[in-house]
């Protein structure tokens, strides 16, 4: 099968990124904005929503 279970909000393998849990949407967008931005437009973005990421991101 080739899967690994990580325990983590967000995963991103490369090609595939997901994230669970019930706040894990907002968490994922700000991992998109800085992964694909910048990290200040993540940084920006979530004192604008009062979110604070939690977790950690996996990454290949």
């Amino acid at each position: 099968c080739g899967v690994t279970a990580v325990d983590t909000r967000v995963v991103d393998d490369g090609n595939l990124i997901t994230a669970g849990g019930v706040t894990s949407g907002l968490d994922l967008g700000l991992y998109l904005l800085e992964r694909f931005i910048s990290p200040q437009a993540a940084i920006d973005v979530g004192k604008y929503f009062e979110h604070e990421r939690r977790g950690t991101v996996w990454a290949a």
